[in-house]
Order: structure tokens, then C-alpha cells, then sequence
């Protein structure tokens, strides 16, 4: 790749991050090419040159964030000084961070009316989110933190539950430290139920 293929490259992806942003923030309906161009400090033309239009944008978008996540979620689960119960919690964290990062028309659109995205989706668990849960599950097991008759529909219908959950309760979190405390406390649940840690 020479110099101008690489700063084609660093324009898009500056172009794909600041869309992403501002979708995810404000609603898809709410953000106007326009508005994407002037923070990312380009022209509306490079924009429509690159991808073509709104819609086109937004998946290349998605797409990209979620590469970007998944690169963070591998770091994070390859980390050989992390125990089990510590990539646990920096996964809740990351998956909180995202529930209250994002508007709800956001998501809403991520699974409803949008054939492409949810195909993507749909694909982009089966590829990588099955195979990271099943990787997560074994080390538990191995670790003794989850119990070995525990399927991976089990598991991933447990994280699921916590984490619709926390989407549905966003009064709980209106400060950093409240945030720190009920993270606290879902670890806690997660491995242990409401009966403490056994012994």
C-alpha cells in the first residue's frame, strides 16, 4: 500500500468512526451527511464518493465498529495476567458502556428494518461471538469458576439476561460510582447467585 492509499484509508476510517459516533448517539434520523463532514473534516462529496450514500455509510459503519470491538474483546481474552473472573468483568464493562453510549432508535434499526445489518449481524455472531463464547466457557470450566454441565446456549442466555436487563434499568447508573458498585454486584451474581461466594 503506498502513501496515498494509506491516507485514503485513514480518511475513511476517521469518516466511518465520527459516523458511527454521531449514529450511535443521536439516531440514524437525527445526523445528516452534512453534519458528519463538518466533524469529520471532510467534504460532503469525499463522503458520497467513498460510500455512495447515507444508508451505504451507516453499514460500512457498523461493520467497522464491530471489527474494532472484536480486535478489543481478542486482546482482552488472549491476556495471559487476566484471570477468568477479570475479562468477565472488563467485558461488562464494555458491553455497559455500549448500552449507554447508544440511542435507542440506534439499536432499534440494528435489528429491525436493515436486511444488510441484520444479515451482518447474523453472520458476524456465527463467525466470531459463538466461537469467543465457547472459547470463554471452556477457560471457565477449566478455571473452576463455571460448572461443567453448563451448555453454551446456557451461558450465552445468562450474559444476555444481564445485560437486557441493565438496557431496560438505566435509572440504576447516574454516576461513575454507581456504575462501579452495580458492576460490582453483577459480578458477584454472575458467579455466585444472591447466596454469596461459597466456600
Amino acid at each position: 500500500m503506498n502513501g496515498f492509499e494509506k491516507r485514503t484509508e485513514l480518511k475513511k476510517k476517521n469518516i466511518l468512526d465520527t459516523a458511527f459516533e454521531l449514529f450511535s448517539t443521536q439516531g440514524i434520523q437525527k445526523v445528516s451527511i452534512q453534519e458528519i463532514a463538518k466533524k469529520a473534516e471532510v467534504s460532503q462529496v469525499t463522503i458520497y464518493n467513498y460510500f455512495g450514500s447515507k444508508d451505504q455509510l451507516l453499514v460500512e459503519s457498523v461493520k467497522s465498529f464491530a471489527f474494532s470491538r472484536l480486535e478489543e474483546v481478542k486482546y482482552l481474552l488472549n491476556d495471559p495476567s487476566l484471570a477468568f473472573d477479570e475479562k468477565i468483568r472488563q467485558l461488562i464493562t464494555l458491553k455497559m458502556d455500549n448500552i449507554f453510549q447508544f440511542d435507542l432508535e440506534f439499536m432499534q434499526t440494528l435489528i429491525s428494518d436493515r436486511p444488510e445489518l441484520k444479515q451482518f449481524i447474523d453472520e458476524f455472531s456465527q463467525s466470531h461471538t459463538i466461537p469467543i463464547f465457547m472459547d470463554l466457557l471452556e477457560e471457565g470450566k477449566q478455571e473452576g469458576f463455571i460448572h461443567h454441565s453448563i451448555s453454551l446456549q446456557m451461558m450465552m442466555f445468562y450474559v444476555d439476561m444481564y445485560y437486557q436487563a441493565m438496557r431496560n434499568h438505566k435509572e440504576f447508573f447516574q454516576s461513575e460510582e454507581s456504575i462501579q458498585e452495580f458492576t460490582e454486584q453483577i459480578l458477584h451474581m454472575f458467579f455466585y447467585g444472591i447466596t454469596g461466594k461459597s466456600e
